[in-house]
């Protein structure tokens, strides 16, 4: 709102009587909206009362401490933020390509990508805690009142084991279970040969997130090696929701996919009584 309105931050933090950096802090999404803030900002500018009451709204509920935040450090910020934009979404759309996507995996190849590169990690992370998380995460994703989910999944985390193949193999039945028992929840798996329209060559695995707020709210997630970047404003998510839909247009349907995801199970496990 400051910048439609053309103004500078150190002006109306000064007017409004609050430190710049408390306005900045909150801009940037590392402080939580104090609502007397963001109340006179609504003032301050003379914003309507339809979008004044979904702004308030959004403090109000930005405002809440979720469960992720008071043990952020033990789980991983990362994930604490993954947790933090999942909260309050209507629709999870995610293209994954590398490994199968954190929301559904099972505890053992969670535990088993988390240990395996723990210099990316703070002193205070805790693999254990970051399991758990995940397993939270899962349950709020599968419960009654959860969003739906799609994803298209790249044959590459298939074929690619990120863990042991007897792990790899638990959890891509476990997918095929989700699927099959929670009709909010749909795999596509991308064909590595897949022609995409436009031959769409996709950089980077992100999420897509539909909120349930009077205004749908989308943001964008994209997943880099280091750090996530967000997106919010239309013409940064536009693109990947037009991107996700060409990826959806050249997966294969749910049905074949879940075949895909059993037989590469299958695959990965020993035939009774054949030597190792």
């Amino acid at each position: 709102m400051r910048e439609e309105y053309n103004l500078a931050a150190e002006p109306l933090a000064r007017v409004l009587g609050f430190p710049r950096k408390q306005l900045s802090a909150l801009e940037n999404g590392r402080l939580g909206p104090d609502i007397d803030l963001v109340s006179g900002i609504c003032d301050y500018l003379g914003i309507g009362a339809n979008r004044r009451a979904a702004i308030m709204d959004a403090a109000t509920d930005g405002w809440a401490r979720g469960w992720w935040a008071a043990d952020a450090e033990r789980m991983g910020p990362r994930q604490a933020l993954y947790a933090d934009l999942e909260s309050g979404t209507d629709v999870i759309s995610e293209y994954v390509f590398a490994l199968v996507p954190g929301l559904l995996q099972t505890a053992a190849f969670a535990d088993a990508r988390l240990r395996c590169e723990p210099a990316r990690y703070g002193d205070r992370f805790d693999p254990s805690a970051a399991v758990a998380a995940r397993a939270t995460r899962q349950r709020l994703l599968l419960a009654p009142d959860g969003p739906r989910y799609d994803v298209v999944l790249d044959e590459a985390a298939i074929r690619r084991c990120a863990a042991e193949p007897h792990i790899v193999a638990e959890q891509l039945r476990h997918i095929v279970s989700v699927c099959s028992q929670h009709p909010n929840v749909t795999v596509r798996v991308l064909p590595i040969g897949a022609s995409l329209k436009g031959h769409s060559a996709p950089r980077s695995a992100y999420s897509i997130y539909r909120y349930r707020d009077p205004q749908h709210s989308v943001a964008v997630a994209v997943d880099t090696l280091t750090e996530d970047h967000i997106h919010t404003e239309p013409d940064q998510v536009d693109p990947y929701q037009h991107l996700h839909a060409r990826l959806k247009a050249a997966a294969l349907d749910p049905a074949p996919s879940l075949h895909t995801l059993a037989a590469a199970a299958q695959d990965l496990t020993p035939m009774q009584g054949a030597a190792a």
